[in-house]
């Protein structure tokens, strides 16, 4: 009381005593006040419940499994799982939480790789490195805040069934989302603080409760002490036979063998390997992850575990190893390659039986690791280029999947909705022409040679002359090789059968995804690949993206991605008629003309090289994309009837009633502008139901941008008026942010809604009517619906989607 007076001015000698005691108690009722709001009410916990005590039945962890994967995973799944809490494996759930973030824009210094799998073995290990247990085995959390429980984990399902949000109703503001909230991720020990302040925040998180089915099963292997499984099943025998024939190939030890099998090391270390051959299991399992092991093949692996897959292993004797994979297969990060006997002989056609000479092993010094023009000069690039384009999708997929494509600032490099085609390789200068990459490879480095090191002004000089100078070269090559300019022969067509030779990117928001053929309505933009954009998209965001770096190395990973795309669009432009480029080029870079890297470094060349296509019409732009659609036909797969019906038969030949007249009301939204797309969320699952009979759609809200040539302030180029909606049958993105369920009946009833949208006002309105809210009874049976629907259509691709970014309407 008296410090408190002397703060005021006043001496506890002029105040008096019965005036110390008035403001005494004043202070001390507003402590209490503040102190009472800030715990108000506690909730009651109450133990979890369990198997009945006198069963001799105990909970294995593979029933717990089935509510982890179910219920948990779905947002504890990869590196953005909260609290680095991954829920996806018996080692992640014994790895614990920890209070560091992955993704963190702001950190100036790399920080230690944390890495499931890789950076630690062992439960010591992980403590070691700052995580801490949520079962209650190293330290207790004791009996805070009246919680019987002695674990995090199930403290935390205790608050939840405390708590239950009122059925079917938006959250309240208290519950925050969005992947850029900030977390709190208690220790065992700051429980009690984090039920205080706050009292929703029990698990799941900001959905429906958990059954007490669930809750018992969850409740039972913790009572037993939270059991895990003795050890890795055996693999089938065809698969055991088939990782030794992969591994034995990999590990050839001639010089050839060694380069080629580091080049593909570096270009399968994000992929989920499979034996499509095999179909062993019904999701086309078990899957592999290759790795650098110390242990060769029969031995148990021992991980050389590297920030990048190009980074010295620190010994000159190593192995590339097939790992099981053994974690519950999630959607956001399941990249789909296929190991086979075709597959090996592909391989060894195009990158061991041509003649060319290994001279020596490429190096770990980041300024040629970083580089594969110059770590790889020696194989050839036909060989490497025909690799790419055989799995195309597989490639763009790892940009997309991989963890550089999370959040807005990562994917607003990217317009939302584009096609994407490749340049033939007899008619790519870098295929046919040895001296054409061996006289550019100096020009063609990557940020990661700098590691997290780099500093903005290094960035902008350096990449941005080694660019132009490239180009520069680039073009005056071009104009020699080809002066009568490009005709349809040089976009390639996919050998004739290979699907993979036109892709669809859509951007949804801080998220992406890329499918095959040219799906949705037509698209502001279009990209052409050749052998050295894909290459280096490849190394720029794939192998030499360290998600733990510092923010200096992931704003020049961004910013190197502008020149790659702006360098694929003029790809694209070459083939439009030379007096029609300028105009559409400035027309999808409206307020950026005069950027830097528009006018210094990507501004357009080769603009009075004519194409060898004749145009007819005055939208050139969509008159050339329906053009590579007719000459690709073979490859182009079936025509989008849904978002780019131009007749009056828009029903593809077998189409049942059911489908015929949800998509007859589907098609009236798909491709349009209008004021009420921009209100939807970014993707939205629609359940269409008609008695037993129920199929799934994709809404997904393409944003049109005056521009994306920034990294910063997207919403002041945003231009909701031009927003479109592309419409899938089945699953489009592995981040839904919402779910509408509607009857077959009331289908036109909600496409009016849809249209009549102008405000979130409008949005939560049409969420109370069709919408399944986070809090519903029926949001986890939906959910669940999702899953087992997709795995039955699409089985391979399968896996559960991330909800961490479902919404609150």
């Amino acid at each position: 009381g008296g410090r408190l007076g002397i703060e005021c001015g006043l001496e506890p000698s002029a105040m008096g005593h019965s005036g110390f005691w008035r403001y005494y108690v004043f202070f001390a009722v507003v402590i209490l006040l503040v102190s009472a709001c800030r715990t108000a009410p506690a909730p009651d916990l109450q133990p979890l419940p369990t198997v009945p005590a006198n069963s001799a039945k105990r909970v294995s962890f593979a029933a717990a499994q089935e509510v982890f994967e179910g219920r948990c995973a779905v947002c504890h799944g990869c590196y953005d799982a909260p609290c680095q809490l991954v829920l996806t494996s018996p080692q992640g759930v014994e790895r614990g939480a920890s209070k560091e973030v992955v993704y963190d824009g702001s950190r100036l210094l790399a920080v230690p790789t944390t890495r499931l799998f890789e950076d630690a073995s062992t439960v010591p290990g992980w403590r070691a490195k700052g995580f801490w247990s949520v079962l209650g085995d190293d330290v207790p959390l004791g009996n805070a805040e009246g919680s019987p429980s002695t674990s995090l984990m199930a403290a935390m399902l205790e608050l939840g069934a405390a708590h239950r949000f009122p059925e079917g109703e938006k959250l309240p503001d208290s519950v925050t989302l969005g992947i850029e909230r900030e977390l709190s991720c208690p220790k065992p020990e700051e429980f009690a603080d984090y039920v205080a302040d706050h009292p929703d925040w029990g698990m799941p998180y900001g959905t429906a409760p958990l059954s007490q089915a669930e809750l018992s099963t969850l409740g039972g292997w913790l009572a037993d002490g939270a059991p895990m499984p003795a050890g890795e099943e055996a693999l089938p025998p065809a698969a055991a036979a088939a990782v030794v024939r992969w591994e034995a190939f990999l590990n050839g030890t001639s010089l050839r063998e060694r380069v080629v099998a580091r080049y593909f090391y570096e270009h399968w270390f994000l992929a989920h390997l499979h034996f499509d051959d095999l179909a062993l299991q019904p999701d086309g399992g078990p899957f592999f992850r290759i790795v650098r092991s110390r242990t060769p093949p029969g031995q148990p692996i021992d991980v050389i575990a590297t920030r990048r897959p190009w980074n010295d292993p620190g010994t000159d004797e190593f192995w590339y190893r097939l790992r099981p994979i053994t974690s519950t297969i999630v959607h956001k990060t399941h990249t789909l390659y296929g190991l086979s006997d075709k597959r090996m002989e592909r391989l060894q056609q195009l990158f061991l039986e041509p003649e060319w000479d290994a001279t020596s092993y490429p190096g770990w010094a980041p300024e040629e690791a970083s580089n594969p023009f110059i770590s790889f000069a020696e194989i050839p690039a036909r060989a490497r280029y025909q690799y790419f384009l055989d799995d195309a999708q597989y490639f763009v997929m790892t940009f997309i999947r991989g963890p550089v494509c999370r959040g807005q600032i990562a994917t607003n490099v990217i317009e939302d909705h584009f096609f994407v085609a490749f340049l033939d390789p007899d008619h790519d200068l870098s295929v046919t022409d040895p001296a054409f990459l061996a006289g550019a490879k100096q020009d063609l480095n990557l940020p990661a040679e700098h590691l997290s090191r780099l500093v903005p002004g290094e960035f902008f000089v350096q990449y941005g002359v080694e660019n132009r100078r490239y180009l520069d070269r680039r073009e005056k090559l071009y104009a020699a090789a080809f002066p009568e300019g490009a005709g349809m022969e040089a976009i390639w067509d996919g050998d004739g059968h290979n699907t993979n030779a036109l892709l669809t990117v859509f951007r949804h928001e801080n998220n992406a995804t890329v499918l095959r053929g040219w799906q949705g309505g037509w698209p502001k933009t279009a990209w052409v690949l050749d052998y050295p954009i894909f290459e280096r998209i490849y190394y720029d965001l794939v192998a030499g993206f360290d998600v733990f770096g510092s923010v200096a190395h992931q704003a020049a990973t961004r910013l190197y991605m502008d020149h790659l795309r702006m360098q694929g669009e003029n790809n694209f432009l070459d083939f439009l008629p030379a007096d029609r480029r300028e105009a559409i080029h400035a027309s999808w870079y409206v307020g950026a003309t005069r950027s830097m890297d528009y006018r210094w470094v990507d501004a357009l060349r080769d603009t009075a090289r004519p194409t060898r296509i004749a145009f007819s019409r005055d939208d050139v732009m969509v008159e050339m994309l329906e053009k590579v659609l007719a000459a690709r036909a073979p490859v182009a797969g079936p025509p989008d009837l849904l978002n780019r019906c131009e007749g009056e038969d828009c029903t593809p030949a077998g189409t049942d009633a059911f489908d015929q007249a949800v998509e007859a009301e589907l098609r009236r939204i798909a491709a349009v502008e209008g004021p009420w797309v921009s209100q939807l969320p970014d993707v939205s699952r629609l359940r269409v139901r008609s008695g037993e009979r129920a199929a799934a759609w994709t809404l997904v809200l393409n944003r049109a941008h005056a521009n994306v040539a920034y990294m910063f302030d997207e919403k002041a180029r945003l231009e909701p008026a031009h927003d479109t909606l592309t419409i899938m049958r089945g699953y489009v993105g592995s981040y839904p942010n919402f779910a509408f369920d509607v009857e077959l009946a009331e289908l036109g009833d909600f496409r009016a809604a849809l249209e009549g949208l102008r405000s979130p006002d409008d949005l939560s309105s049409l969420a109370a009517r069709y919408g399944v809210r986070r809090t519903d009874a029926d949001f986890w049976p939906t959910m669940d619906w999702f899953v087992a629907d997709f795995r039955a259509t699409r089985p391979l691709e399968a896996g559960l989607f991330d909800l961490g970014r479902y919404e609150n309407h």
